[in-house]
């Protein structure tokens, strides 16, 4: 294996540090930066279940014939334990032949990986992780733990295969679009514009993550979340969790994306929950954002970024430093 821990140099390290304080105290003087370099090589990683072969190689031929020159890791080809996984997630990051990290698909474990992820190393070779579902735990301790942005969008052996235009969207993220558009009929529960923080999640995922080291401050939050075949009960109870954070009063906005697959009860029920709890809420609060779990053009939302939301125009722009254009 690599020996790519060692030899750090000291600006590596005082950068390192410089960025430990500002994510532990929740101050941020400008958004992360959105893509550090030309995106020319991809590494698809399978840090969750492992993909179906023929799924992923559509994926994998759907990013080649727009450019992108793709390697596979050995977790898409062979069963691999936590540690290796995260082995080759290191490996990935610290490999200057490639630009990005795109996931293979979610399913379950991800978040076993990271006890063994070096956050030193990551936060030194910055570069774009995509993915959503269960990788929600990397994307979020990644940015928690280092500062970076990462990206919660479609992944390889899921919808990159199919869906030409969630490929194009992964494209305009990498060449540096700061405008996201969307056509859905959102919900509003407390209608307005949002400006603050970006954190898209699976929320099963953010609540297995709550009260580790590896969620911070939620200050200034536009959470995004979703889920997939989860009861009725359990939405119920996770959505009730959302309601009473500590630190809710902090939140910019919220917008339960999507719900599928929802075992003893519909979406119906779900909306009628997400009602009862927020409708006295002082934050503008939406149900519908084409960024969760099902058949359809997913948008890519960078975890961390400062935008600003308008559900009723279809629009998220990804403003250059942290501040709030709604008076």
């Amino acid at each position: 294996m690599a020996n790519y821990s060692r030899h750090i140099k000291l600006e590596d390290f005082m950068r390192r540090v410089w960025l430990t304080i500002m994510v532990c105290t929740g101050i941020l003087l400008t958004s992360p930066v959105l893509i550090s370099r030309e995106i020319k090589t991809i590494f698809v990683t399978a840090p969750a279940s492992f993909p179906e072969r023929a799924k992923l190689e559509s994926g994998v031929n759907a990013l080649r014939s727009v450019g992108y020159r793709v390697v596979v890791g050995r977790s898409c080809q062979v069963s691999l334990s936590s540690r290796e996984k995260a082995n080759e997630l290191n490996e990935a990051f610290a490999n200057p032949e490639y630009d990005a990290i795109i996931t293979a698909r979610g399913g379950y474990g991800s978040y076993n990986l990271l006890d063994w992820l070096d956050w030193g190393l990551i936060a030194s070779n910055p570069k774009p992780l995509v993915g959503y579902s269960d990788i929600t735990a990397l994307l979020l301790s990644i940015y928690f733990k280092t500062g970076l942005t990462t990206f919660h969008g479609p992944m390889v052996a899921v919808e990159l295969g199919s869906d030409t235009q969630s490929v194009q969207n992964i494209a305009a993220i990498f060449n540096g679009e700061r405008t996201i558009r969307f056509n859905y009929q959102s919900i509003p529960v407390i209608e307005g514009k949002m400006a603050g923080r970006l954190i898209p999640a699976n929320l099963s995922l953010f609540q297995t993550l709550q009260g580790t080291e590896y969620l911070g401050s939620l200050k200034d939050a536009i959470l995004v979340l979703e889920d997939v075949s989860e009861t009725k009960e359990s939405l119920e109870r996770m959505i009730w969790n959302i309601a009473h954070l500590d630190d809710f009063s902090s939140l910019r906005g919220v917008v339960f994306a999507g719900f599928t697959e929802i075992k003893n009860g519909d979406l119906d029920d779900i909306k009628r929950v997400i009602h009862d709890y927020f409708l006295d809420k002082e934050i503008p609060v939406w149900i519908g954002l084409p960024s969760y779990h099902g058949d359809f053009p997913k948008v890519v939302l960078p975890v961390g970024q400062w935008v600003e939301i308008d559900m009723e125009k279809g629009t998220i722009e990804i403003l250059p430093v942290p501040e709030a254009r709604i008076k």
